[in-house]
């Protein structure tokens, strides 16, 4: 049923590589002429559009250092010619991937493609966050994140934006952004800290990855094209960070429009998601559970408020985790943190994502 959503990807594409085992091109089981049994199959590939075979002739060049990880490429959505059928395409293909506990890389496409990469999710049984890095945040009544917004039923929990850029946010969307407490996280703030990406990636269950955040000079293929932006050393950290987060099974690269004789665009790309596979074989699997002796756990009351923050560390990963308590039910969250987030408890102050998450399920 599966192979009914994809086309084949071009013999030209991945016959240079077939014999190439020390690339990925010749490890990776490739949707030619014949669709890949997927019983193994611990992570797939499949592309939106003709740009993401710019991507694959990059990607299947770079080295093979995952072990006896088992990739798959599906190949291309098959493109229907209503915007809300390939919507259902793309969710419904995704969804029965990640029942199969695979999980997904998507190359190519547009934002509107962010409504679908969520749909895929609908039969969840956790609240469901989201990591977007783009440039710009737009709730306007035509556009996917408010489609997102008003889904009904809804399981989303949670929107985090990354390296956004204050001039292509209007005044309304701040506004919204705040009642709603969703995390905004500027351009400026990421650069400065960019280690603090990855607690944040580390609670989310898909990533959206707008090409347009990364600046013209690094990334000439984007639809954007602005003179600021992520660097490319940037842009292939968070990807990793991505990669590692025990939670994360789907990672949503957009925003493209590659020319002709445009190299290095397709090639950062390409290296993006060879760090998102790179961090993905090297996950730890140590999520937190309620008193568990893998973690040592830190409690610490406000004096200002009077609340109980307590913290989580891992004894396998040094990672750090807070414990949100449900304010109504007897049920606990755990979010990914950092040590700068006990510091800041330690020191009496309230951290913002410990208050911003805590609201969000009043």
């Amino acid at each position: 049923m599966l192979d009914a959503f994809f086309t084949p990807v071009d013999e030209r594409v991945w016959a240079p590589f077939r014999d190439q085992k020390q690339c990925i091109g010749g490890r990776i089981h490739v949707h030619g002429k014949s669709f890949p049994k997927l019983k193994k199959v611990k992570l797939v590939v499949l592309g939106i559009g003709e740009d993401a075979d710019a991507v694959r002739k990059q990607f299947y060049g770079l080295m093979w250092r995952f072990g006896m990880l088992e990739i798959a490429d599906l190949g291309n959505l098959v493109l229907a010619e209503e915007e809300k059928n390939r919507q259902f395409a793309l969710s419904e293909a995704m969804g029965e991937l990640l029942e199969m506990g695979i999980t997904v890389i998507v190359i190519g496409g547009n934002n509107s493609y962010t409504y679908g990469h969520y749909k895929a999710y609908r039969q969840s049984s956790e609240a469901v966050e989201i990591v977007q890095v783009t440039a710009g945040v737009d709730f306007d009544e035509t556009t996917a994140l408010r489609q997102i917004l008003i889904d009904q039923p809804s399981n989303l929990f949670n929107i985090d934006f990354l390296a956004t850029q204050g001039y292509f946010i209007s005044e309304e969307t701040a506004t919204m952004l705040e009642k709603m407490y969703f995390e905004n996280h500027r351009l400026g703030e990421v650069r400065d800290r960019i280690e603090e990406t990855e607690p944040i990636l580390r609670s989310a269950h898909l990533l959206q990855f707008d090409l347009s955040a990364v600046r013209y000079s690094e990334f000439p293929g984007s639809t954007l094209r602005s003179p600021n932006g992520l660097y490319a050393e940037e842009a292939v950290r968070i990807a990793r960070y991505a990669g590692v987060s025990n939670k994360l099974s789907s990672a949503f690269f957009y925003g493209m429009d590659l020319a002709d004789d445009d190299a290095v665009s397709p090639l950062l790309l390409a290296q993006m998601i060879w760090y998102f596979v790179d961090g993905w074989v090297s996950r730890y699997h140590d999520h937190p559970v309620l008193d568990s002796s893998d973690f040592v756990i830190y409690r610490n009351r406000l004096s200002s408020t009077g609340h109980e923050i307590v913290f989580y560390k891992s004894s396998k990963s040094n990672r750090w985790w807070m414990l949100i308590p449900h304010p109504y039910e007897s049920l606990n969250l755990f979010i990914g943190c950092s040590y700068r987030d006990y510091e800041m408890v330690c020191a009496d102050e309230m951290p913002d994502r410990w208050w911003r998450a805590y609201q969000r399920l009043m």
